[in-house]
């Protein structure tokens, strides 16, 4: 790691390591609100992405540099240069919502950000001290998500509500409590906006149900329910993440049903499968279409493909062969951990 002095300012540098697939932030940093554009929140994962939270220093900043040619994925320059000064003079805000009295501390973010100064090729990122001590905090009470899913959602309100189903699911809870105040607070909806319940559900919360649904990253299934009787009364959301087991099997149940009803249209519909999303030889996919066991078998993994599970599976079609018993387990490949 290396020094470099500004000032009065110290700054640590965290080289840069490409492809790292997950993101991790303590848990009090994703309860934090800080008012990013979608803009600067892709360009604020960037910079988490890089931190190693192993090589903290408490007293210092963080250098961060990120290659342009990365940022240029899911950034333009044009709206890099929009967003970076507002980015510059932006507070992270921790609130202690655990307490009975109002509680909360304001800290600016960035000592500076630039933009390929001198020619260099990248976007940096200089934090500021006092963010250190809550970055180094990781313990056991911190959130893993996505780096990738992170940055397709199109809308703030997706990214949040993902980092906070995210935190909940590290913790081992499917099911969790909010007020509407706390979760407006927490998706950091506009004051003015939204106070009807019908109008916060259809604007923000359906929204981004569907589109944590349909992300192309895995996919987050939740449903929610009032906690009172009364419309005009409710004043807590219970939130059931669906996960993708869960999915999985009641996908599974359909497809027992649909056999018993129609089994011929269901093995042409398997036969559909086997050619257009996989990779098999002929006499593979023969050798499975005649056989009841290993059709029911490959359906099961097929199904667990479409929810999200084995995501760290390189080559589909060699997986489920070799689970299937028709080759050899040694020639699968699968995909590393980033």
């Amino acid at each position: 790691m290396a020094h470099i002095e500004l000032g009065e300012d110290k700054f640590l540098e965290h080289p840069y390591i490409p492809n790292r697939r997950d993101n991790y932030l303590p848990n009090k940093l994703v309860v934090s609100n800080t008012q990013f554009t979608r803009v600067e929140q892709r360009l604020f994962e960037f910079f988490v992405n890089q931190i190693d939270h192993t090589n903290i220093n408490e007293k210092h900043g963080m250098l961060i540099r990120i290659p342009i040619a990365k940022v240029k994925e899911f950034v333009t320059a044009r709206q890099v240069l929009t967003v970076t000064k507002s980015m510059a003079s932006k507070v992270m805000t921790f609130y202690e919502l655990s307490k009975s009295h109002l509680e909360f501390e304001h800290i600016p973010m960035f000592s500076s950000i630039s933009y390929n100064k001198n020619k260099c090729g990248y976007l940096e990122f200089k934090s500021n001290s006092e963010l250190s001590p809550f970055l180094a905090s990781l313990g056991s009470q911190y959130t893993r998500y996505d780096f990738k899913t992170i940055l397709s959602f199109k809308s703030i309100y997706s990214t949040l509500m993902y980092k906070l189903i995210k935190l909940h699911l590290g913790q081992n809870r499917t099911r969790f409590v909010y007020s509407i105040v706390e979760l407006r607070k927490l998706l950091q909806v506009d004051g003015n906006k939204y106070k009807n319940l019908n109008d916060f559900k259809k604007n923000i919360l359906e929204p981004v149900k569907e589109e944590l649904k349909s992300t192309s990253g895995v996919p987050i299934h939740f449903e929610y329910e009032h906690q009172g009787n009364k419309q005009r009364n409710v004043t807590h959301l219970q939130f059931t993440v669906i996960t993708a087991l869960e999915l999985s099997q009641l996908d599974k149940n359909e497809f027992q049903d649909a056999v018993i009803i129609n089994p011929q249209v269901v093995y042409y519909k398997i036969e559909d499968i086997l050619i257009k999303e996989y990779n098999f030889r002929e006499m593979h996919r023969n050798q499975i279409l005649a056989n009841k066991e290993l059709r029911d078998k490959f359906i099961t993994f097929h199904i667990e493909f479409e929810n999200g599970l084995h995501s760290k599976v390189k080559n589909k079609t060699a997986y489920i062969l070799a689970s299937l018993g028709i080759i050899e387990k040694k020639t699968v490949k699968f995909s590393k951990n980033k």
